[in-house]
């Protein structure tokens, strides 16, 4: 099971408010600005139905003509000010939103970037890319949409219960008979609900991965024919999708229905009540009339806030998965204080490596010692599987060895800096990444290089006279994961680019095994000048390309079986010498 897909733990809604508000009290101004316009949005709502029962009960019976203009001014600025109060507010709260949003993407963003390789492994890149997005989101669209009406309802419903309270305490407690009910209703619906907004993200996660990962093999989905079978899978994951909202919408329609309900009847109680009271003279027409009003807008709120549960279970549901993955334990990172290499001086080593990507029964690399000493070349072989690729994840970090230790100038590469450390190395991987922007962005890592050390940098492994002759040069627009290039080309320049930060150690994965021969002739004179003077590790399956090599390790099942030259290697007749007669023979 995915770990996104995995139950939260965090322990109820005040976490997980307490958490959202860290990010709402780090723009402190602007959020107490907000707050100081809600009591007088508050009070521009309360004072209207006193207005109007003193009109009638006072100003009218007593024919007084200045005290009636006097009220009728001050309702009407009342009306104003609740206008302008629920501008600004909701003007600000959405800012505020916006800007609590950002900071919470930037942490996502950071958090998933610190994340070791083991993460990526378990969950599929839709699946994050849906913490980033969508979830951020429904978040941004609660503060935006929702926090400011909520908040603003609430102390709203508390001014408009301290006014009734003030003005008659039984008519209030008579009239807020139908409240209890009301309160376990919600309280039912909580639960229900936000299972519901649960399943809603679950199932958009899943089609967000689904389609990140067709999108990007589509190709592959055309070249077999998988369209009918790919569009049945799609719309089995949509259909969940749907269902799982319409659950939602059931519950938001539910609601809504029993507010209004409950709201009517209250009136209803209020007016019988009222009638009663005014046949007694107990209360005059203008309180009756201040009352119906206050229950009325009493229930306004209540009816916005019950409108707006949906978009706050919404809201906590996706909060649950954003601290989800902001909780995702980082287990591979620098101690503080770490040392910070600069240069390789006494070379590398494997020593007693074990290593599994799973578990502690499948191990990829069992008992392993390897060296490599400065400004030597080493090239490892062996059948797929053997561990040649996991050995250069090792040695970057991006996975950590289960026993044993790998050194790096004799120091355990868990006791380094690990920016600096890896700044050590220069990777260039079978499958070269490309990233939207220019050849120059590309080569310089955006500006990590300047452009004099990337053109140098092109010029030494071959591949500065193919950019000069793009349309743009060096500015030339890469498209999506290069795809306006040749497998050859996008090589040329993943070496351009490893040579351009001048690493101390070059790592090549399956470097050439993508090209024709000829392409591969061009790149291995560029691949002789970029190993110059420099430490190199070099996974190969064409073993044409390691001939020149300085020493030649032979892996299987994990296992060091023999290593040497290639002309030593080839007169042993052992594993090597197998591989290279099948290949040759080929």
């Amino acid at each position: 099971m995915s770990s996104l897909d995995k139950p939260s733990t965090l322990t109820g809604d005040w976490e997980l408010v307490r958490r959202m508000m860290r990010y709402v009290g780090a723009h402190k101004r602007l959020f107490v600005t907000t707050l100081i316009l809600y009591p007088i949005s508050a009070a521009s709502v309360v004072i209207p139905p006193w207005l109007v029962a003193q009109m009638l009960d006072v100003a009218v019976p007593n024919r007084d003509l200045d005290l009636l203009g006097t009220l009728a001014w001050v309702y009407l600025v009342a009306l104003g000010v609740d206008y302008a109060s629920g501008f600004f507010s909701q003007y600000l709260m959405t800012v505020l939103g916006q800007r609590s949003m950002k900071s919470l993407r930037s942490d996502c963003f950071a958090k998933v970037q610190r994340l070791g390789a083991s993460y990526f492994d378990r969950n599929p890149t839709g699946r994050i890319l849906t913490r980033l997005t969508n979830d951020v989101e429904a978040l941004a669209e609660f503060f935006s949409s929702g926090a400011v009406t909520m908040l603003s309802d609430l102390i709203t419903v508390a001014a408009i219960v301290g006014m009734m309270v003030w003005i008659d305490v039984r008519m209030t407690l008579f009239a807020f008979v139908v409240v209890p009910p009301l309160i376990l209703i919600t309280w039912g619906f909580q639960r229900l609900a936000r299972r519901a907004f649960r399943a809603v993200r679950r199932h958009l996660s899943r089609i967000n991965g689904f389609l990140a990962e067709h999108l990007a093999g589509m190709n592959v989905v055309q070249v077999f024919g998988q369209e009918q079978r790919t569009a049945e899978e799609f719309y089995e994951l949509n259909d969940a999708y749907r269902n799982a909202n319409r659950s939602a919408i059931v519950f938001d329609a539910s609601l809504y229905a029993v507010v209004e309900a409950i709201a009517t009847a209250a009136v209803a109680v209020m007016i019988w009540n009222g009638a009663v009271d005014m046949s007694t003279g107990a209360v005059g027409a203008g309180t009756l009339v201040a009352f119906i009003q206050y229950i009325r807008r009493f229930f306004i709120p209540v009816r916005d806030l019950a409108l707006k549960y949906t978009l706050l279970q919404s809201a906590f549901a996706a909060a649950e998965r954003i601290f989800q993955l902001i909780d995702e334990p980082v287990l591979i990172q620098s101690e503080p204080d770490a040392p910070k290499p600069r240069r390789l001086q006494e070379g590398i080593e494997l020593r007693d490596v074990w290593f599994s990507y799973r578990t502690p029964e499948d191990w990829v690399l069992q008992g392993l010692n390897l060296k490599v000493r400065p400004g030597e070349h080493v090239a490892l072989v062996g059948p797929t599987g053997s561990g040649k690729t996991t050995i250069l994840k090792l040695l970057n970090r991006l996975y950590d060895v289960q026993r044993g230790q790998v050194l790096l100038d004799g120091q355990d590469v868990k006791s380094l800096d690990l920016t600096s450390m890896r700044r050590l190395f220069a990777v260039v991987l079978q499958d070269v990444h490309l990233f939207t922007g220019t050849v120059m962005e590309n080569l310089s890592l955006h500006g990590s290089v300047s452009p004099e050390r990337v053109k140098e940098a092109a010029k030494v492994v071959q591949a500065h006279d193919f950019i000069e002759r793009l349309p743009k040069g060096y500015a030339t627009s890469v498209q999506e994961y290069g795809s306006n290039f040749s497998a050859g080309e996008r090589q040329l320049l993943a070496f351009a680019r490893a040579l351009a930060i001048d690493p101390e150690v070059l790592v090549l994965d399956e470097a050439t095994s993508n090209v024709d021969l000829q392409t591969e002739a061009r790149l291995q004179r560029g691949l002789r000048e970029l190993m110059k003077d420099r430490t190199a590790l070099i996974v190969a399956h064409r073993l044409s390309t390691v001939r020149e090599v300085d020493r030649i390790v032979v892996l299987q099942h994990g296992h060091w079986v023999e290593e040497g030259n290639h002309a030593t290697l080839m007169r042993k007749g052992g594993l090597y010498a197998k591989l290279a007669s099948l290949q040759f023979e080929a």
